[in-house]
């Protein structure tokens, strides 16, 4: 039977008083309010050093960079064995120290549904046809690895990507660079 009966009871031979009781779950729901409070703090505190995708740049320094919607001709690393190529790019989001780029390639990709056409003409003098511009994934590219602007995203092709990717500058919203 001493299986049964409260922890309390069972080791001191008699029921714990309705004060006590009381005390006990006062004790446990200010320990569950105290756990929540520093949940929430780390929480909030993760958000701040959280770098998150602005529409515009911290500041004016920032303007000189390459900028969301830009294609530009950079170094990339091959997916599939080692090396790398320069290729073009378009730059769908901005960080301090690089960007975050879209592949574009001159092979038909048309039988894949995450590659869209992309009119070359007004960023690539040379080109005789249209580019595939892949939607997939995205690389990010240290600014060492840029070559050179090449030109802008055409205005339908950027509502495209914008429906696939969040687009903008990167960084925290409360560094010392927001002022």
């Amino acid at each position: 039977m001493m299986g049964t009966l409260p922890y309390a009871m069972a080791t001191s031979g008699r029921a714990p008083s309705p004060l006590a009781m009381i005390l006990g779950f006062i004790a446990f729901i200010g320990i569950l309010a105290l756990l929540a409070r520093l949940l929430h703090y780390i929480a909030q505190r993760r958000a701040a050093t959280r770098p998150t995708v602005h529409l515009e740049p911290p500041n004016a320094s920032w303007r000189s960079r390459l900028h969301p919607g830009q294609i530009c001709w950079a170094s990339l690393h091959f997916a599939e064995r080692s090396g790398w190529k320069v290729r073009p790019c378009l730059v769908i989001r901005t960080h301090e120290q690089g960007i975050e780029v879209l592949k574009i390639t001159s092979q038909d990709k048309s039988h894949r549904h995450d590659c869209i056409q992309i009119p070359t003409a007004s960023w690539d003098k040379r080109a005789r046809k249209d580019s595939w511009l892949d939607l997939g994934e995205s690389y990010f590219i240290w600014d060492q690895a840029i070559q050179r602007v090449a030109g802008s995203c055409d205005a339908a092709t950027w509502h495209q990507v914008m429906r696939r990717h969040r687009t903008g500058y990167v960084y925290i919203a409360n560094s010392t660079d927001d002022k």
